[in-house]
């Protein structure tokens, strides 16, 4: 059986997609969001989310990713780095720099690069020591 993204909807399983590029979209710049990103279209620059971020098929990615969980089943070049889950299905290709809590390359992806493995206890770590500055 052949896993690839999740089908274009306004939902990723039972999450709705908060921002979409579609597929005969193409942009340039910056994206800040809390919610779930979903590319399949062009898409050149920063991306910052505290939600998921999913590259569709058809999605091609040049620049900086940051979110929570990344599914890449496009082409994605650059530094990415999610807090949670790194997965690359059979289509997915990724060039670049990655940074995950977990890393799933699916048989038939692409992964050309360095990667570096967080610590499941980083976030907690993250957030006290965050908590700390903040009090001073």
């Amino acid at each position: 059986m052949k896993k690839t993204a999740p089908e274009v909807n306004n939902r990723i399983g039972n999450k709705k997609i908060d921002t979409l590029i579609g597929k005969d979209s193409a942009f340039t710049g910056n994206i800040e969001s809390t919610g779930t990103i979903r590319i399949d279209g062009k898409f050149e620059g920063e991306i910052a989310t505290k939600g998921d971020l999913v590259i569709g098929e058809s999605g091609q990615v040049q620049g900086k990713i940051k979110a929570e969980n990344i599914t890449i089943a496009g082409k994605v070049q650059g530094e990415v780095e999610a807090a949670g889950k790194l997965e690359l299905v059979p289509t997915g290709n990724l060039q670049g720099e990655a940074k995950m809590t977990l890393l799933v390359v699916e048989e038939g992806a692409i992964f050309q690069g360095n990667c570096q493995q967080f610590s499941k206890d980083r976030k907690e770590k993250a957030y006290s020591s965050s908590n700390h500055i903040q009090a001073l």
